[in-house]
């Protein structure tokens, strides 16, 4: 299970990267109330998912 997740975050850190750099240089625009709410909202997910992974690897490390 943790080399899917290692996969699974290493593929959205350079997909993020990749979103960065294809937007350098350009005016963002600006974010409404109710895309705040979303991004927060993700952010929040993201954030329980990040602290479950990190609690179930602490708690069954591999066995190697």
């Amino acid at each position: 299970m943790g080399s899917i997740g290692f996969f699974v975050m290493t593929a959205m850190l350079v997909a993020g990267a990749a979103y960065g750099l294809s937007n350098k240089g350009k005016p963002r625009p600006g974010v409404s109330s109710g895309q705040k709410k979303v991004l927060i909202a993700c952010g929040v997910v993201a954030g329980v998912c990040g602290g479950l992974v990190l609690a179930l690897g602490l708690m069954y490390p591999p066995h190697h």
